[in-house]
């Protein structure tokens, strides 16, 4: 039975879940960054880059053409480098842009973005040669190189599959003008950046895949674990029992301390016994200052005795009562009737007795 508590068999609670996220233990999957890398690079190589690059072409040809116009001065040369970068600034901004975009949108789409200073501190472990090299030659980075290696290959295979049919027409570019060119290259780099995402999207939905179910495996829990839990959020239930034990205790005592305040007690006359507090003449009903069951209806005939409190055996109302009235408020309405005839019979027989 131990061994069936310890194995971590159970799908792990939502506060685990949560306790390891602030943490910042979430399920990463490394290439999935990377496909949203190539994404970056397809748009870069798409209109954004074009954009930016003419941008870039129309201001340096400007301050190209107007290179007269600058003294070969301190000032002028001041002048001519903020122009320049700032042109040059202004021009890859969208792209670099693109690029820290889709870079933070990898990391999103895996988890929600926060800030764990536990992950940002530094560790004095990191700095151990054994404790890098158990890191470095683990099976956990042996996975990794294998992982990288059979990419590398995939990419490799997928490339020259790509480039094979623009081959022949690679030694055609040694006549062209540099515009055709970079035209040809263009298309050339965009075709293999196309094909190589392709495959790089389908490592990275499998690595996602992977890495979440491996997360998750990582976080079941054993029984024992998930009794532990329960017992921090809801409280030890032998010490909440005892609680309720001592409470119960306490209420009885105080209630029992009232039954000499009562003007009658109805009983069963063993199994139920409720005692009632009427003051005469304010005009408001009667009270239920203590009820019980067995031995605390016995209980309380026993401090009805010993005070003087007259007992009225009346089967049918000591059980409603019981069921129906609750202690320290006024009986239902039902039973006024019935409970106001015990309350004559005991005022008549009190001033007979006077």
């Amino acid at each position: 039975m131990a061994g069936d508590k310890d194995q971590k068999t159970h799908d792990p609670t939502e506060k685990r879940l949560s306790d390891a996220r602030k943490k910042g233990d979430v399920a990463q999957a490394p290439e999935l960054r990377h496909a949203f890398g190539f994404i970056a690079m397809l748009i870069a190589t798409g209109s954004v880059g074009t954009i930016a690059f003419a941008r870039l072409g129309t201001g340096l040809a400007h301050l190209w053409g107007n290179a007269e116009a600058v003294p070969l001065a301190p000032d002028g040369a001041h002048a001519l480098l903020t122009a320049l970068f700032g042109a040059t600034f202004t021009a890859l901004l969208p792209l670099f842009a693109c690029l820290v975009g889709c870079a933070l949108v990898g990391g999103v789409v895996q988890a929600r973005p926060m800030l764990v200073w536990s992950r940002i501190a530094p560790k004095w472990s990191k700095l151990s040669p054994i404790a890098g090299a158990k890191r470095m030659f683990g099976p956990r980075a042996l996975v990794e190189f294998a992982k990288t290696l059979a990419k590398l290959i995939g990419v490799g295979t997928i490339a020259v599959i790509a480039l094979r049919p623009f081959m022949p027409g690679f030694e055609a570019m040694v006549g062209l003008d540099p515009m055709a060119i970079g035209t040809l290259a263009g298309g050339i780099v965009a075709q293999l950046i196309r094909s190589v995402a392709i495959l790089v999207g389908a490592i990275a939905l499998f690595d996602f895949v992977w890495q979440r179910r491996s997360w998750m495996a990582k976080m079941r829990m054993s029984l024992q674990e998930i009794k532990d839990e329960h017992k921090q959020q809801e409280g030890d239930p032998k010490i909440k029992a005892k609680i309720r034990a001592i409470g119960m205790q306490r209420a009885r005592r105080r209630m029992m301390a009232a039954v000499p305040t009562a003007s009658v007690v109805i009983t069963n006359p063993t199994h139920f016994a409720v005692a009632l507090r009427y003051d005469h003449g304010k005009g408001s009903a009667p009270i239920v200052v203590a009820k019980g069951t067995d031995a605390v209806a016995l209980k309380i005939r026993e401090v009805a005795t010993a005070a003087g409190v007259p007992l009225v055996e009346n089967r049918p109302l000591a059980r409603a009562l019981h069921a129906s009235a609750e202690i320290d408020r006024p009986i239902p309405v039902e039973h006024y009737a019935a409970v106001a005839e015990v309350i004559g019979y005991v005022l008549r027989l009190a001033r007979e007795r006077g």
